[in-house]
């Protein structure tokens, strides 16, 4: 059953293909051999001080990165990209726009200048050292760019947030141009289709170009198609599943059930695909957005339904088993399960929402203390709930004797209490924590049952009567399959006032009651009928007035 689980992670696979990390649906920095990444993190290391401590190092940081990325070593994008304060970028999109930027920001200087780092300002400590700043005129429109370096707060040289922004119009202005003499161009298989797309591609319409409208459909397109795909092959493996297991599952509610994972696969090839159409960085920001809200509510709603399926299996191999806990065990961890997931996709949801997710935890931690105590006798219930399953004192359609005269059978064994029905048809509610806490005597669970009677006969009766009518009981007893024959007991037990006692005892070997009533009514009419057929009679309580005749009482007569 544990390939049901294929269906969910088959999409999560595309993710970390993707290189997105599944958790948090940020996208992280390819991985090799190649080259050592730094890694940005909250501590800035010494050497990062050392690449990013001023204009000139920041450049030659930057042109050295990317002259490795030319040289065919893509983890050299990482460095490239610790240059650019990517402060104002949404977090969730701060990777793709950083190489993006990169990518953008290395063409545009190939195409002004051959870049000497000598010539750029080395001082730790001073103004925004500006490498441009002009207007350029793209089409009807007049925008403003720049490309300079600036000190953020951390102490560290970067590319300034305005150069991240604007770098998409200035390579705009410039792409129509040469790369100087004595420099490698940048080129990856985006610019490669680029060349080879018609010049009208390139003309805007609306608010994107032509060639990313094109982008934007064929993206559409695929994404459609991985939905149906991915739908498709779901319910294939579904049905053969179900039929395969004799799954209670109807065949018109598989398809329905697999929507979920169509859409999971449609998100995350918008996520993926949306990376290479080259928008603008804002446009980029709301595209990469939208495709990680859709991941994130699209994988809760895809565990939801793994845990469905997944229980289907576990709750069938429930129903054949005899243990009628696992009835009950089952429903309480898919409840349980699909608590976790929700609360786990809730973090992911809002993850992708842009939420502070830790100091929303902090403070639910905070609150939680709260909730807790106030909370602490339903927690106390759960954990009895939990005592109650795992012990399994009982079963359900169990009788059982608690304490404080409370019998009945067990009809429900919930999250909070357990149900028992009584002999008066009533129903008593108990709470589990306190139904931990009590002594069961649980007659459910008697391997026998023993019925225990005494057999009063007249005074009157025959010694051999008594002691073959003891014979012939013995005989009935080894006759009845259902009676253990080694603890039968039947002997005469006592001299009443009034009868001769033959104590009876007798084990029936059953597990259920009313097969133990059915025996039992059986058992007395042959004890009945044997008595009848020897003339044997049971004697009841009774009292014998004597008189005695005095001489007063004849003379009295005569008279």
């Amino acid at each position: 059953m544990i390939r049901f689980t294929v269906l969910f992670f088959i999409c999560f696979g595309q993710i970390s293909w993707a290189g997105i990390n599944p958790l948090t649906l940020s996208v992280t920095a390819s991985k090799g051999k190649e080259e050592p990444q730094i890694v940005a993190s909250e501590s800035i290391s010494n050497e990062l001080k050392e690449k990013l401590k001023s204009p000139q190092e920041t450049m030659r940081t930057f042109i050295e990165a990317m002259d490795r990325v030319k040289s065919g070593s893509a983890n050299a994008f990482s460095e490239a990209i610790l240059t650019l304060d990517l402060s104002q970028i949404d977090p969730g999109a701060r990777q793709v726009t950083g190489k993006i930027t990169a990518e953008r920001l290395i063409n545009t200087l190939d195409r002004i200048a051959k870049i000497n780092v000598a010539h750029i300002s080395n001082y730790e400590n001073g103004p925004k050292w500006f490498f441009r700043k002009q207007t350029v005129t793209i089409g009807d429109n007049v925008y403003d760019v720049e490309i300079a370096i600036a000190k953020t707060p951390e102490g560290l040289w970067k590319f300034s947030p305005e150069t991240v922004a604007s770098i998409e119009n200035f390579y705009s202005a410039v792409s129509h141009l040469k790369v100087v003499e004595g420099v490698t161009e940048y080129r990856n298989w985006r610019s490669r289709v680029k060349e080879h797309m018609p010049a009208w591609t390139s003309d805007e319409f609306l608010i994107f170009k032509k060639g990313q409208w094109i982008g934007l459909v064929a993206l559409v397109f695929v994404s459609f198609a991985a939905f149906a795909i991915i739908r498709f092959l779901a319910t294939f493996y579904l049905r053969y599943k179900v039929n395969h297991k004799s799954l209670d599952f109807e065949e018109a509610n598989q398809f329905k059930s697999t929507m979920p994972f169509g859409c999971l696969a449609f998100s995350i090839t918008c996520l993926i695909g949306i990376r290479f159409l080259e928008f603008d960085v804002g446009i980029l920001e709301i595209f990469i957005r939208a495709s990680y809200i859709m991941t994130a509510v699209f994988s809760v709603w895809s565990a939801l339904k793994t845990v469905d399926y997944i229980s289907l299996h576990f709750e069938k191999i429930a129903a054949s088993t005899p243990n009628k806990f696992d009835d009950v065990l089952i429903p309480m961890l898919k409840k349980t399960t699909k608590v976790f997931v929700v609360a786990f996709g809730a973090i992911l949801v809002a993850h992708s929402l842009t939420f502070d997710v830790a100091s929303i935890l902090a403070g639910l931690g905070i609150g939680g203390v709260a909730v807790a105590l106030a909370a602490k006798d339903t927690i106390s219930n759960l954990f009895g709930s939990v005592t109650v399953i795992i012990d399994r004192p009982f079963q359900i359609g169990d009788y059982v004797s608690l304490e404080k005269n409370i019998e009945g059978t067990v009809e429900q064994v919930g999250f909070r209490s357990t149900r028992l029905r009584t002999p008066y048809n009533s129903l008593v509610t108990l709470p589990n924590s306190v139904l931990a806490n009590m002594a069961i005597d649980n007659y459910g669970m008697r391997r026998v049952r023993r019925y225990k009677t005494f057999l009063q006969l007249e005074y009157a009766t025959p010694l051999v009567k008594i002691e073959e009518y003891c014979e012939r009981i013995r005989y009935l007893i080894q006759l009845n399959p259902i009676i253990q024959k080694e603890n039968a007991i039947v002997t005469l037990f006592e001299m009443n006032s009034s009868s001769l006692d033959i104590m009876l005892i007798v084990f029936f070997v059953t597990d259920d009651y009313k097969t133990e009533l059915a025996e039992r009514h059986k058992f007395i009419y042959e004890i009945l009928k044997l008595a009848e057929q020897i003339e044997v009679k049971f004697a009841y309580p009774t009292q014998t007035i004597f008189l005695e005749k005095t001489k007063s009482t004849e003379i009295v007569n005569n008279l």
